[in-house]
């Protein structure tokens, strides 16, 4: 009796587990069935990009701003208060604009003492000069009496020579008037040679008086220069930056007072990242962004220090500014890195990211499916995204975010049409 009972348990066990397999194997039939082996995307959905080759130039994206190319300090030319100020930092100015002006007592009395002076030795410079004039005008005189003399002693010695001739004067009469001549003759050549080193000594002596009088013209130009630099001006067109004075304020010589900067000569100061900057060239080529298109400038100077990781490049533009430009106003720039030929890349797209390897999916040629590939991006240059490794000329890649798939290898697509 308790073998049948045995017997019969064991063929019901054997029946129930023949049941539960029948039912596991219906329901992984019924599941394949109905998931495919691969997931199916709709290919319109798809955003795709074609990976082109060719050469690139590299232009790496930077911020920066606009400043004034031509600057000038503006500090006290003297010691002075501050009597007078016309002008607030922002306003435009013109080379010849008033800003503000200065009163020195002191420096008005050193103008008209160096004024009342320069005065008095022109009146002496003058009175110097006509009392040579008269020198040489007597000695002229001297001159004359002596050539008179000589004219004289010719006569005497012709009518002796005469009369020496006829037996009627004696021979020592002749002898004495032509010693006469000589002498007078010899008298007149020794007061040429004094006459013409008395206007030497006078030509000089009136070149250093001159030279006085010039020196202290200088000091009156000197003098008042800085008298009328009291009147402080901008000295070039453009915009007042900044006023450092107050009225009332008393300044030293020296010390700044003032900024201006042009307004319509501009330059572009830009932040390089340091790991850029090596790259960078003197001359190279820069595109600022600005609505109206892009400005095209040239990297004219590049900083040597550091600062928070930037270098800051100094970009002159190359084409008439637009009149809204204004210093301090934020630009963004492409600055020209180096050309890449035969380079891969591809148009950026929202979901691709520069610098770094990214999973993404490729449309095989010819097939409906994805084929799932690392792709390792470079730098991004404008609107082109150059690509390291992992695609070829020629070949698609789907753009789309499609992160919730990378378990699968292969995608396929219910059209071929991409």
């Amino acid at each position: 009796m308790n073998i049948n009972i045995e017997h019969t348990t064991k063929r019901n066990k054997l029946k129930i587990t023949l049941i539960v397999t029948t039912l596991i194997l219906l329901a992984c039939i019924g599941y394949f069935t109905v998931q495919p082996a691969m997931p199916q995307l709709n290919a319109s959905t798809l955003n795709v990009v074609t990976v082109q080759q060719g050469d690139i130039d590299i232009m790496t994206p930077v911020y920066g701003q606009y400043a004034s190319r031509y600057e000038r300090l503006i500090s006290a030319p003297a010691v002075g208060q501050v009597s007078e100020i016309y002008l607030r930092a922002g306003a435009d100015v013109e080379a010849d604009t008033v800003i503000a002006k200065l009163t020195n007592p002191d420096l008005e009395q050193q103008f008209y003492e160096a004024q009342a002076k320069l005065e008095r030795m022109h009146s002496e410079f003058a009175a110097f000069k006509f009392q040579k004039q008269n020198e040489q005008l007597t000695f002229q005189a001297e001159l004359a009496d002596i050539d008179s003399q000589i004219q004289s002693a010719k006569l005497d010695v012709d009518v002796n020579q005469r009369l020496s001739e006829q037996g009627i004067a004696a021979k020592i009469d002749l002898e004495r008037a032509t010693l006469k001549y000589q002498q007078l003759q010899k008298r007149l050549e020794f007061a040429n040679y004094r006459f013409e080193k008395q206007k030497e000594m006078h030509k000089l002596e009136l070149q250093q008086q001159q030279i006085l009088l010039t020196q202290q013209q200088k000091q009156v130009d000197l003098v008042s220069n800085k008298v009328t630099a009291l009147t402080i001006t901008a000295g070039i067109a453009g915009t007042l930056q900044r006023l450092d004075i107050e009225l009332g304020q008393r300044v030293n010589q020296g010390q700044a007072m003032a900024r201006v900067g042009s307004k319509s000569q501009l330059m572009a100061k830009l932040n390089i990242p340091q790991r850029m900057a090596e790259r960078i060239q003197l001359g190279a080529r820069v595109d600022l962004k600005h609505p109206s298109g892009m400005l095209k400038g040239t990297v004219k100077q590049l900083a040597s220090v550091v600062e928070n990781g930037f270098i800051i490049a100094e970009v002159h533009l190359s084409e008439p500014l637009p009149t809204n430009l204004r210093p301090a106003q934020p630009v963004n720039a492409l600055v020209f890195v180096e050309r890449k030929e035969n380079a891969l890349y591809v148009s950026q797209q929202p979901g691709l990211k520069p610098l770094g390897a990214q999973l993404l999916y490729k449309h095989l040629a010819n097939q409906a499916q994805l084929q799932q590939q690392e792709i390792t991006f470079g730098e991004l240059t404008g609107t082109e995204l150059l690509i390291i490794a992992g695609a070829n000329a020629g070949e698609k890649i789907i753009t789309n975010d499609l992160s919730q798939w990378h378990t699968y290898s292969h995608l396929a697509l219910d059209t071929a049409k991409l």
